[in-house]
């Protein structure tokens, strides 16, 4: 994802206000104060709307969350088990909110990753494809108003979701991906697959992969999803209180050497460690940071180190894979829905533009001094044209 290529969608509408000014939703996003669209956990714990997130976060070094402004280096992965629970839950509101975000995608030819249930199903979002507005706002208006779901009286707020029992969600829509059970304490991963906090730490002292997708999670132990988890206090209370003493009588069971507690404190405090701050600016060789561009597979942002360039994506967007990803097997959809296929063509972007800014921002006199000092010629290997990649 090239950020310098194509400009950020401003979908940032204002949130309805309750009666006395107060925005209090638990599924509220913390950015736009809308309701949550195609939500975004970061490693703290804290979520956002896709386009919330890609906008907040900084091309150039560390971002920060806007929450708790703790540190983090990768845009995650949309997460489909709470972008399914909002769409159950709030189906009206939710199809007002994708309305709204296609509606600007598609003036800015820059789109999030579409899923099974969009309003176009198994379509790519492409200016042919001109009833799809059209097709959305029948849609929604074929809906029952936000007062009625599905024949019954609304179990929510009017302006937004609350953490009252919505009967539209069963346990079988939170299901731990390992455990299979209810989730307890839910952590999800940069990926977006969401597991119970005691299986994640149950997995071993290996650095953290996703068993689903088998991508690797950058940085410490996940945070718990603080908003999630007391949703699902509310919505289930005997069987969360159940899953509660399960794990608690699995951790007294544990021997002393094993317990899964001080394993996850360990866990925890290495995460400082694993973070990218911003002396990486000053330590790092310039050459290394390109500027508003990122990994389409793993969500480094900015990209650090080789930035290689698909020559056959047509996306405004661009897709540009780190040197990690490039040489794995990933198949991770890119984070702007493009159309990639393995038997796409690579190539190594030496550019180094954040090198090119510095040199324009100094005195003509000294470019030329700073030009020796900045760059090098670049490498044979600047094309890989015999080089598929399984990113698609």
């Amino acid at each position: 994802m090239a950020g310098e290529e194509a400009p950020q969608p401003d979908i940032s509408p204002p949130a309805p206000a309750t009666e006395d000014g107060a925005l209090q939703e638990p599924f509220q996003c913390c950015v736009c104060l809308d309701l949550l669209h195609k939500p975004i956990v970061l490693a703290c714990g804290h979520i956002s709307c896709f386009w919330c997130v890609h906008k907040a976060m900084h091309g150039l070094r560390t971002s920060n969350c806007p929450i708790c402004r703790q540190p983090y280096n990768h845009f995650p992965s949309i997460c489909q088990l709470l972008h399914n629970l909002l769409l159950k839950m709030e189906p009206v509101a939710y199809k007002r909110r994708e309305h709204e975000v296609l509606e600007e995608e598609r003036r800015l030819k820059i789109f999030s990753p579409q899923f099974g249930d969009s309003v176009l199903p198994g379509s790519v979002p492409s200016e042919d494809n001109s009833g799809a507005l059209e097709e959305l706002e029948t849609s929604a208006n074929n809906l029952k108003p936000s007062g009625s779901v599905g024949g019954e009286e609304s179990l929510l707020p009017e302006n937004g979701v609350g953490y009252g029992i919505c009967r539209q969600v069963s346990v079988n829509d939170v299901l731990c991906g390992l455990c299979g059970k209810l989730l307890f304490k839910p952590a999800v991963l940069n990926c977006g697959h969401v597991y119970c906090e005691s299986c994640l730490v149950g997995l071993g002292d290996a650095p953290l992969k996703c068993p689903d997708c088998e991508s690797s999670h950058p940085g410490g132990f996940p945070n718990v999803c603080l908003d999630l988890e007391h949703f699902l206090e509310e919505q289930f209370p005997e069987e969360y209180a159940e899953r509660k003493a399960e794990v608690q009588l699995q951790r007294v069971q544990a021997l002393p050497g094993d317990s899964s507690s001080s394993v996850l404190h360990e866990k925890k405090g290495s995460k400082q460690s694993d973070s990218i701050d911003d002396y990486m600016l000053i330590e790092d060789d310039l050459r290394n940071i390109h500027v508003g561009v990122g990994c389409d597979s793993c969500g480094m942002y900015p990209l650090r180190g080789k930035r290689y360039k698909c020559k056959d994506c047509t996306e405004a967007i661009g897709f540009d894979l780190c040197e990690a990803c490039y040489n794995t097997t990933s198949k991770l959809p890119g984070r702007f829905n493009q159309q990639h296929t393995p038997d796409h063509k690579f190539e190594l972007d030496e550019s180094q533009m954040l090198c090119r800014i510095l040199l324009r921002s100094l005195p003509v006199d000294s470019q030329e001094l700073a030009e020796d000092f900045l760059f090098e010629p670049l490498s044979d290997d600047q094309e890989d044209p015999d080089h598929n990649n399984g990113v698609q």
